[in-house]
């Protein structure tokens, strides 16, 4: 009796002990095979959000684990090279500017593995009648482009609308420093230009639309010009080579929640805008998200992107847009070596 008393607590012990072991694997495998997104609470990046109703999670076998923080924040973030975040959102512009500090004497650099989506909406305004319209049938007409330039031009230092000038400049074999440029804010530039201080300015979504109620027109944007702010994703080499089945998956999964939302703004922004309700500074009524939105280009899958970023001929070519990018960077002294640029696999 005590035999089989005591044979009964050795089973129940070792049931508890295979029970503990297998939770201890089943937790272990959970947190391997979760990946930490770092995110900031843009319209744009929001649509990131619909991962779980999408059951995205589920179909790639990947748990994902969105961490909201500031925009700046994100890319100390990922150089904890997991400690505090996998991956995360970035821009190409940014990257260039800082990656040659960021990976000195690095054996783990930070990449830009591959774009996302790019802003586009950007432009420059005027309230003249002379100026001609600079698009993509004029942009090395030299008359056009001297006609364009010989004008008082604002445009903050430093600024991606500075870079679309250098890069037509470029283009034409103009010496920006020849220009006349006035380093100003949007917000005062629109108003210079209203009073004749200014001839053209810079200009966001906002100021365009306050410059159409006031008869101004819009002269150049980043559509004609194909350059633009590329927002991507990056991480650390480290996490790349030992997760890449997983990031891949993870790409794979952001362009599905663009293509959801894309399809029907208006049905499908639910889950974005109510994120977006809690988190971020900004908030959306349905058609201001649309007009947030309508401001970029979203490749709906990763052929879109070799189409369109990756190829030589797209209109938005990464290469060029790099390219003109270091070269502004290394012309105002704000980096002093020609950095690495990304380097993206077509899915061809």
């Amino acid at each position: 009796m005590e035999k089989n008393s005591l044979l009964a607590k050795m089973s129940f012990c070792s049931f508890i002990l295979i029970l503990c072991l297998s939770l201890f694997l089943f937790n272990s495998c959970n947190k391997e095979n979760k990946l930490k997104v770092a995110i900031s609470p843009y319209q744009d990046i929001a649509m990131i959000v619909n991962i779980p109703n999408l059951n995205l999670d589920k179909k790639y076998d990947l748990n994902i684990e969105l961490l909201t923080m500031n925009w700046e924040d994100i890319l100390p973030a990922i150089s904890s090279a997991g400690m505090t975040a996998d991956i995360g959102f970035g821009s190409l512009t940014e990257y260039l500017t800082k990656v040659n500090n960021l990976n000195e004497n690095s054996k783990d650099p930070v990449l830009f593995i591959y774009p996302a989506y790019i802003y586009k909406g950007g432009g420059f305004i005027t309230f003249k009648n002379d100026i001609p319209v600079i698009n993509n049938t004029n942009l090395i007409n030299e008359n056009d482009i001297n006609t364009f330039f010989n004008n008082k031009i604002g445009a903050q230092k430093n600024s991606i609308y500075e870079m679309m000038l250098f890069s037509l400049a470029k283009r034409n074999h103009i010496e920006i420093k020849t220009l006349k440029l006035f380093d100003i804010p949007m917000n005062e530039g629109l108003l210079a230009t209203q009073n004749g201080s200014l001839d053209i300015t810079s200009a966001g979504l906002t100021q365009i639309t306050e410059a159409f109620k006031n008869k101004g027109r819009i002269i150049l944007t980043m559509d004609d010009l194909g350059f633009a702010d590329i927002t991507g994703f990056i991480c650390k080499k480290s996490i790349y080579e030992t997760r890449k089945k997983d990031i891949d998956n993870f790409l794979k999964m952001w362009f599905e929640c663009v293509d959801f939302v894309m399809q029907d703004i208006e049905k499908n922004s639910k889950v974005s805008l109510d994120y977006l309700d809690k988190k971020a500074a900004t908030k959306y009524t349905l058609e201001q998200y649309k007009t947030a939105l309508s401001q970029e280009y979203f490749p709906r899958n990763m052929q879109e992107v070799d189409k369109n970023i990756i190829s030589d001929k797209g209109k938005f070519n990464y290469n060029r847009i790099s390219d003109d990018i270091i070269d502004y960077l290394i012309s105002n002294n704000i980096i002093n070596k020609q950095p690495l640029k990304p380097v993206f696999n077509s899915t061809k």
